[in-house]
């Protein structure tokens, strides 16, 4: 279970770096991922696990891999 923890951590502070160094709000995210700013939120602080489909749609705005997203590389 604390690897898993880990990962969550690792998870949402890269994709919050990412967002915030391409200068994009949680609103303008959200939006572009089609759910509201309050869900991304709560995904992005960890309070609700991020879907897979919405994590793959992160890695694609990013240009990056979920290997990346999940610190497996």
């Amino acid at each position: 279970m604390k690897a898993y923890q880990e990962t969550r951590v690792i998870m949402y502070d890269r994709i919050r770096k990412l967002r915030k160094n391409n200068h994009i709000t949680q609103a303008q995210l959200a939006s572009q991922l089609g759910i509201s700013r309050r869900t991304y939120a709560n995904y992005e602080r960890g309070v609700h696990a991020m879907p897979a489909e919405i994590l793959v749609r992160i890695a694609d705005t990013f240009d990056t891999s979920l290997d990346y997203l999940t610190g497996r590389s």
